[in-house]
């Protein structure tokens, strides 16, 4: 599998070469356009019925993944994430286990495996939501976010706090602590917002946008037959 990003960081697209038998899988509506050799397939993601019922209980709204196949060299599939930004590729060979926010996951390789992770003082994340997604296994992910994408470095002797309506993505194992902050205003609630300090050795990417500012909360409703962009698309 060979891939390129194009046209980032504002309005990032993601070519990927497959090769005759390889595959990629992606969550539903990325697709811009394949070549003739390519065929898809959908299913419910997450490992049957098992990681269907996981997956309710997350803050995942779509239980189907597709699968995109070549069926012969040289084959072309386009991904474009659901909202303006950047797109990143991330090496879980690399890195090991990865915690993401709900949404920010656009394609993975087979050997990708995905879990819900349940809140704990190790492992928070923004908008009180219930749960991340967590991410391991072998093979390359491909994370979006609104904006730019920044990654920051963590050191024992390097904390660092983040805005959680920015944080897209972090490296597991690190100590996590979240606490509100006066001087960030919700957009959704009118109050102080939150933020997390991230302590250990690690990595966390971040979106240079936030959303809450842009979408406000007259589109926080869980309400897709609106039409409206969410919140909770981006968390």
């Amino acid at each position: 599998m060979e891939y390129q990003i194009r046209k980032d960081p504002s309005y990032a697209m993601l070519e990927i070469t497959l090769a005759d038998g390889e595959q990629i899988e992606t969550k539903p509506g990325v697709m811009m356009d394949r070549t003739g050799g390519i065929d898809n397939e959908s299913d419910i993601g997450g490992g049957g019925i098992t990681g269907a019922v996981g997956r309710m209980v997350s803050d995942e709204r779509s239980l189907i993944d597709n699968t995109y196949y070549a069926t012969a060299d040289d084959e072309r599939v386009s991904l474009v994430p659901e909202h303006p930004g950047d797109v990143v590729a991330i090496n879980m060979s690399d890195r090991g286990e990865l915690r993401a926010q709900s949404g920010s996951l656009m394609a993975w390789e087979p050997l990708v495996e995905r879990s819900t992770e349940w809140n704990n003082r190790s492992n928070l994340f923004s908008s009180g939501e219930l749960t991340v997604l967590g991410l391991s296994g072998q093979g390359l992910v491909f994370l979006s976010s609104f904006g730019s994408m920044v990654r920051r470095d963590v050191t024992p002797d390097n904390p660092l706090t983040v805005d959680e309506n920015h944080l897209v993505a972090w490296t597991a194992g690190m100590d996590l602590s979240r606490e509100k902050d006066g001087s960030i205003k919700s957009s959704l609630l009118g109050g102080e917002g939150l933020v997390t300090t991230f302590r250990g050795d690690g990595e966390v990417w971040l979106q240079t946008r936030n959303p809450a500012l842009l979408y406000g909360p007259q589109q926080h409703e869980d309400d897709e037959s609106s039409g409206g962009i969410g919140v909770d698309d981006f968390l």
